[in-house]
């Protein structure tokens, strides 16, 4: 098990740095923080949270599997068949 380095002074000020006037600070962002401070992902966005700064979710960005006009395309398709199929059927 590996320990996380304690936050100072010096660090907190390396890693506002790092930071600077970014707002929300992105994900591309923290992981350059954490890569510079020896520290995890983690770490710098509960820091970045605890210093006041707004940090963009760590979560893998999902993105839908239909595109707009297929989302559209579904959404009127299950409107207008509404109680003719089930879900299994409109799947596959």
């Amino acid at each position: 098990m590996t320990t996380t380095p304690k936050w100072d002074e010096a660090r907190t000020s390396e890693l506002t740095a790092i930071v600077g006037t970014e707002s929300p600070v992105t994900v591309p962002t923290v992981e350059k923080a954490a890569v510079a401070l020896g520290t995890t992902v983690r770490s710098i966005a509960a820091k970045l949270r605890k210093l006041g700064f707004e940090v963009n979710s760590m979560a893998k960005v999902t993105t839908s599997a239909f595109s707009a006009d297929e989302a559209e395309q579904l959404a009127n398709f299950v409107t207008e068949n509404a109680g003719n199929f089930t879900y299994a059927e409109v799947l596959y």
